[in-house]
C-alpha cells in the first residue's frame, strides 16, 4: 500500500504517512466522508462582472472624449473623430453590450449588431457624400441581417432539422450574391450586367443541396456521423 499524496510505501496498520502525515486510505475500509485526495483550501478569487464591465465602459467613454476633444482642439470641428467615435460605439454594441446580460439572447442582439453597422455605414456615406447608402448599404445589410437572424432563431428554438437550416441558409447566402452584384452595378456602374455572381451562387447552391440530401437520407447521415465521429 502506498501514500496517495507522496507515494511512499506504507506498512499494514499505519494510519498516517510517515513522510507527509497524510491520512492513510484503504479501498476496503469505509471512510468517514473524507475525500481521498487532499482538499484545495486556497481561496477562490471571485470577479465582479458588472464592475469589470463598468470599467470597460468608462474606458470607452474616456476614449470617445479624448478623440473628440483632440479633433475640436486642432480643427475646431468634428472631422476624423467622427469615424473613430462611431467605430468605438459599434465595437461596444457588438462586443461589450451583450455581456451585461447573464444570458444574452442572440435573436435580439444579432439585429442590434447589424443596426449598429448600418448606422456606421450611414455616417460614412453622409460624411463622404457617397450617395450609396440607400441604394447599396441598406439592402445588403438588411438581407444579411435577415438570413443570419433567421438561422440563429431556428438554431435556437428548433430541436431538430439543423441540417435543413444549414443547407437552406447556405443556398440563401449564395443567392444573395446575385443581389449584391445587381446593387453594385446599378449604384456604381449604372448598368445591369451579371458577370461573377454566377460562380458563388452555383458553388453554394450545390453545397446547400448536398447538406439537405444528407439530412433527408438517414442511412447516409448515420454513416457520415460515424466517419466523422459525430455520434
Amino acid at each position: 500500500m502506498y501514500c496517495v499524496k507522496c507515494g511512499a510505501e506504507l506498512t499494514n496498520g499505519q494510519k498516517k504517512c510517515p513522510l507527509c502525515e497524510t491520512k492513510v486510505y484503504h479501498p476496503d475500509f469505509i471512510t468517514d466522508g473524507d475525500s481521498l485526495f487532499p482538499h484545495n483550501d486556497a481561496p477562490q478569487t471571485e470577479y465582479n462582472r458588472f464592475g469589470i464591465l463598468f470599467v470597460i465602459s468608462v474606458l470607452y467613454l474616456i476614449a470617445l472624449s479624448v478623440v473628440t476633444v483632440c479633433d475640436l482642439a486642432v480643427y475646431e470641428a468634428i472631422t476624423w473623430s467622427g469615424y473613430t467615435v462611431i467605430a468605438l460605439l459599434v465595437t461596444y454594441v457588438i462586443g461589450v453590450l451583450p455581456t451585461w446580460f447573464k444570458r444574452p439572447n442572440p435573436v435580439i442582439f444579432v439585429p442590434c449588431d447589424f443596426l449598429a453597422v448600418l448606422l456606421m455605414l450611414g455616417y460614412i456615406s453622409y460624411r463622404t457624400n457617397g450617395g450609396w447608402f440607400l441604394k447599396f448599404a441598406c439592402p445588403v445589410v438588411f438581407v444579411l441581417c435577415l438570413i443570419i437572424t433567421t438561422v440563429v432563431t431556428l438554431n435556437r428554438y428548433l430541436r431538430r432539422g439543423i441540417l435543413y437550416v444549414i443547407g437552406g441558409s447556405i443556398i440563401a447566402f449564395g443567392l444573395s450574391f446575385v443581389l449584391l452584384e445587381y446593387l453594385i452595378r446599378i449604384t456604381f456602374y449604372e448598368n445591369v450586367r451579371f458577370v461573377w455572381s454566377f460562380y458563388p451562387v452555383t458553388v453554394l447552391f450545390l453545397l446547400g443541396m448536398m447538406i439537405i440530401v444528407v439530412a433527408v437520407c438517414k442511412p447516409l447521415r448515420r454513416s457520415l456521423e460515424k466517419v466523422f465521429f459525430l455520434s
